[in-house]
């Protein structure tokens, strides 16, 4: 955290700085909130990646103010904390206005249906993230669902990652629907899910008339 704090005070000054790596540093919601200070200042970093540093949903609402603010930042990485559904709603919440974020990366977290929800509800708005990774947050056919309703209205998010959730066939089905409207997607990742034959017929119906998915 005081380290986090330290060079947190230095970017607030710093012109040139673009991307800073600070993963499996343990940094926690102190640290977190120290850096999101210096995001709502600072106008050169574009990427910050905290990769395994123990955030949790606190520290994930500090990070959401400043994106709120935030016009530099493209990529955020937050792989491998422990986010729940009340941080993933605080992202969401400033993903509705923030306007230059592309890659968002919440793998191996525990945002779960609700998550899934509030980021879904974000992105019907939100007109800039293109790469939205989910992997590992135990996203069952109610997120799958609700990322479903938005794939069918958003027209810039370009790759999807689902990979080791708990969708089923039903979570299949929403999908596929949304895939058979949407025109911009181009991979989705379902590996390591609980999708069996009904899902994957679900699947292949969409890829019938779907013109843009390569993955």
């Amino acid at each position: 955290d005081a380290g986090a704090a330290s060079l947190a005070e230095a970017m607030k000054v710093n012109t040139t700085l673009t991307e800073l790596d600070l993963r499996s540093n343990n940094i926690g919601d102190a640290g977190a909130a120290s850096l999101a200070e210096v995001m709502k200042v600072n106008t050169t970093l574009t990427q910050l990646d905290l990769y395994d540093n123990n955030i949790g949903d606190a520290g994930a609402a500090s990070l959401a103010e400043a994106i709120k603010v935030n016009t530099t930042l493209t990529e955020l990485d937050l792989h491998s904390n422990n986010i729940g559904a009340a941080g993933a709603a605080s992202l969401a919440e400033a993903m509705k206005v923030n306007t230059t974020l592309t890659q968002l990366d919440l793998y191996w977290n525990k945002i779960g249906d609700a998550g899934a929800a509030s980021l879904a509800e974000a992105m019907k708005v939100n007109t800039t993230l293109t790469e939205l990774d989910l992997r590992s947050n135990n996203i069952g056919d109610a997120g799958a669902a609700s990322l479903a309703e938005v794939m069918k209205v958003n027209t810039t998010l370009t790759q999807l990652d689902l990979y080791d959730n708990n969708i089923g066939d039903a979570g299949a089905a929403s999908l596929a629907e949304a895939i058979k409207v949407n025109t911009t997607l181009t991979e989705l990742d379902l590996h390591s899910n609980n999708i069996g034959a009904a899902g994957a017929a679900s699947l292949a119906e969409a890829m019938k008339v779907n013109t843009t998915l390569t993955q």
